[in-house]
């Protein structure tokens, strides 16, 4: 059966954890206490989470073929995800993150692997477009070629198919020429950091329309321990965030959108689907590891109800 499935396009990534007791100045030495690494990368983190509620998951990625490729492909093929497509050159360095822990906050430092160009096969083309969306960010789609084909060229290809492009721009990678990308997205998340350096000085609502201006049908901005905003055409949603006691926020974006896009699947109904979402990243920070954000439903709904909130709107979640 055709859309029964979503393609991940991106990054896998084994994350090296260190715990400082303060974030240094310039030039300033500190000890830090290495933790124990965990499977991680911004993309993959989303699809464990997607397969966790039972998703059907393809991922695509550009590694090397070492041990820690190994390690990484296993875990996510352990985790549901059908792993066909992971493509390897043998060029690139291991996939890595260093995360500090400081000050009841985290900072990522993110190797860049030095990928200019991923071609990939009509095969893959062709596989994308019977998926019911493709999650990436622009980052991570661009270097796609095939052929002739450009990664804007692919990315047409696969929404005049029917699947919905769902990106989450989080920090707000975005460059120059980025915005013929802008032009190609039906669902975006970004974080405030994120829609900061998108609007550039316009208010919400005139970035949001200049959104909508070019075909996207829903924008979502997480708002950390505020909870979240969604707008479409017809509406504005704001959810209130969820007070918790945070372990580890590293996940937490990952783990709010592929919960979204889940809950989608499941109710038409947005509000529904950003309170759920946003349950599902407050119990993720609660956790340990990127990774921390991968539960059932059921389990998320039972932390909802911890938390005093009414589930019983929920029951189609199950």
């Amino acid at each position: 059966m055709e859309k029964d499935y979503s393609f991940f396009v991106g990054d896998v990534a084994l994350d090296e954890y260190y715990r400082a007791p303060y974030w240094p100045n310039i030039k300033e030495k500190v000890l830090v206490e290495t933790l124990e690494p965990q499977m991680g990368g911004s993309i993959a983190n989303a699809a464990c989470v997607y397969s966790g509620f039972n998703e059907s998951v393809y991922f695509l990625s550009l590694l090397n073929s070492g041990n820690i490729t190994h390690l990484l492909c296993e875990d996510l093929r352990n985790r549901g995800i059908d792993t066909r497509y992971i493509l390897h050159d043998d060029s690139l360095p291991d996939s890595k993150c260093i995360i500090i822990l400081a000050e009841e906050e985290h900072t990522l430092f993110i190797p860049t692997l030095g990928i200019k160009h991923i071609e990939i096969t009509p095969k893959i083309i062709d596989a994308m477009c019977k998926a019911k969306y493709v999650y990436t960010t622009i980052v991570e789609i661009k270097p796609l070629t095939c052929g002739d084909m450009n990664a804007i060229d692919i990315i047409k290809k696969i929404r005049e198919s029917g699947t919905k492009m769902v990106y989450d721009l989080d920090v707000g990678l975005i460059e120059e020429g980025d915005e013929k990308f802008f032009k190609e997205m039906d669902i975006v998340f970004f974080n405030e950091v994120g829609f900061d350096v998108y609007r550039k000085g316009a208010t919400y609502e005139e970035a949001v329309e200049q959104l909508f201006s070019y075909g996207t049908e829903v924008v979502v901005i997480t708002l950390a321990e505020e909870g979240c905003l969604v707008y479409t055409k017809e509406q504005q949603i704001r959810i209130p965030g969820i007070s918790v006691d945070v372990i580890d926020v590293t996940g937490a974006g990952d783990t709010f959108c592929s919960s979204f896009i889940h809950a989608m699947n499941k109710s038409n109904d947005l509000r529904l689907a950003a309170s759920f979402a946003n349950a599902a990243a407050a119990r993720a920070v609660t956790i340990m590891g990127a990774r921390g954000g991968v539960a059932t439903s059921q389990k998320v709904l039972d932390f909802m109800k911890e938390k005093g909130l009414d589930t019983e709107e929920f029951k189609c979640f199950l």
